[in-house]
């Protein structure tokens, strides 16, 4: 029952607030809004700011972004379509139309020691990602005890693990 008095207190407190006439509250708010409109739409802009600038800067630094002169794999779309090897593990990559004219002698030697480095890593994250695949195939005969699955996973080629220990025999003999 404490509840209802409760409920009916709050019930009478609500016709002691002054009401205000429509007329009365729209005529004190529009000269305040007419105020604030110049500093609404100042302080939007100040808001909107650091999204311009992000993307003033994003918008330069594609315009000043070269692409790269090699290319692992074949490029259309940046022009890396000529075929070329490295002259120390025989590393193909790809290159454009002016890559002679811009790499020769010492310079060419550091690129195809970059490109290398490059090849490599992507051949041991490559390696990395087959090993994985056969051991979640594994797993997953296990758990479900798939003579199929097993079967798959068995019969997987680590590719890239074969070019990887390759890779390793020859850097160790040249």
């Amino acid at each position: 029952t404490g509840n209802i008095h409760m409920f009916t207190n709050v019930a009478r407190d609500a016709h002691y607030y002054p009401r205000r006439h429509r007329n009365e509250r729209a005529w004190t708010q529009e000269p305040e809004e007419e105020e604030n409109r110049p500093q609404n739409s100042y302080s939007a802009f100040i808001q909107l700011m650091p999204v311009f600038i992000i993307i003033i800067v994003s918008v330069i630094t594609q315009l000043m972004a070269t692409n790269p002169p090699y290319s692992l794999f074949y490029k259309s779309s940046i022009g890396h379509v000529i075929n070329r090897e490295t002259e120390n593990l025989q590393v193909p990559y790809y290159v454009d139309k002016n890559f002679e004219k811009n790499y020769q002698g010492a310079e060419l030697q550091e690129l195809e020691k970059t490109i290398e480095k490059d090849y490599i890593d992507y051949i041991q994250t490559s390696c990395w990602k087959e090993k994985q695949q056969k051991s979640d195939l594994s797993n997953l005969a296990k758990l479900y005890r798939d003579e199929r699955l097993k079967q798959k996973a068995e019969s997987l080629k680590l590719e890239h693990c074969e070019k990887l220990s390759s890779l390793i025999g020859m850097h160790k003999v040249g």
